[in-house]
């Protein structure tokens, strides 16, 4: 279906027909004429879940207010998700390099080390998926449209996606 714009009409093309639909500016007549030369009843179609500019403007203002009620708490989750990497990548090298002296073995160390970490990002996990069902119910209790776990959902991931990343190269540095 191809459609073109022609001043105040709308031609719309379907498989060979033409339809013709003329719409006057305050868009209360409408006709339409196919390409027998006749009328067509036209049915108006009306997006019921367009919101006004003030009511899309007030639900944008109360999705950020809760966003910004729970990023406080999403940061310091985050925060502790990173220092505990740190940490872990700090331990790994000591007793890697503590066992390259005593020229012991090293191989099993990447999987203990990736094993302490998949127990950390669990544990940070539990507490990303607790604030976003927090918000998500604060959303659903303000009677908003707007599901805003899938952003939060998807943050957590590349942030997590970042971390193993991280602990994984830094272990095979060591190893």
């Amino acid at each position: 279906m191809k459609k073109y714009w022609v001043g105040s009409a709308l031609a719309v093309v379907v498989a060979g027909t033409s339809l013709l639909l003329v719409v006057n500016h305050d868009k209360k007549d409408q006709k339409a004429v196919d390409s027998s030369g006749q009328n067509v009843a036209v049915e108006q179609v009306v997006n019921k879940t367009n919101l006004s500019d003030s009511q899309t403007n007030k639900q944008e203002e109360t999705i950020q207010e809760v966003k910004r009620m729970y990023n406080p708490q999403w940061e310091k989750v985050n925060q502790l998700a990173d220092k505990r990497l740190v940490e872990l990548i700090k331990q790994a090298e000591k007793e890697f390099n503590a066992k390259k002296e005593r020229n012991q073995d090293v191989t099993r160390l990447e999987g203990k080390y990736l094993a302490i970490y998949n127990d950390y990002e669990e544990s940070t996990k539990t507490q990303i998926d607790s604030i976003i069902s927090n918000m998500q119910k604060e959303v659903i209790s303000k009677n908003l449209t707007n599901n805003i776990s899938d952003e939060y959902v998807e943050l957590y991931r590349i942030q997590k996606e970042k971390r193993i990343e991280k602990v994984v190269a830094e272990l095979k540095k060591l190893s």
